[in-house]
């Protein structure tokens, strides 16, 4: 699988771009916000589509398929992580909405959630999906 190449490198870059929008969420908190920082939500959200979306896309039809053949004890950590990816597109499309609206508010209530179960998979998937394709 050609794109496991740059598996770890995709979760090291969304995390550094997580701290990022943590610390813009903490802007916008202390009302210290700036257009340019609907600017970065914004980015945020074109790298949450063009590449976090299809990250998550190819993880559903190429590993977690393998894995499922593989391992019938990693169903139940695939049909976990396919839960993680529900919750993260509906917290996707409710972001996306916020920042083309600018709605701080929402941005401020759907931020901590967002951050919280991205950060979480990223981590799970890093910890425990090398085991299963052993």
């Amino acid at each position: 699988m050609d794109w496991m190449k740059t598996y770890h490198e995709d979760h090291k870059s969304v995390l550094v771009l997580l701290a990022k929008f943590t610390g813009n969420i903490l802007d916008l908190k202390a009302g210290l916000s700036t257009p340019y920082t609907f600017v970065e939500f914004k980015e945020f959200a074109d790298v949450i589509n063009n590449v976090i979306i299809p990250h998550f896309k190819k993880e559903e039809t190429t590993i977690y398929a393998e894995i499922r053949k593989k391992s019938p004890a990693g169903s139940d950590f695939i049909d976990e992580m396919l839960r993680e990816h529900e919750e993260l597109y509906t917290l996707f499309d409710a972001y996306a909405h916020a920042v083309e609206i600018q709605d701080t508010e929402k941005i401020i209530a759907i931020s901590s959630r967002l951050d919280h179960v991205l950060r979480h998979h990223i981590m799970k998937e890093e910890d425990q999906l090398a085991s299963f394709l052993k």
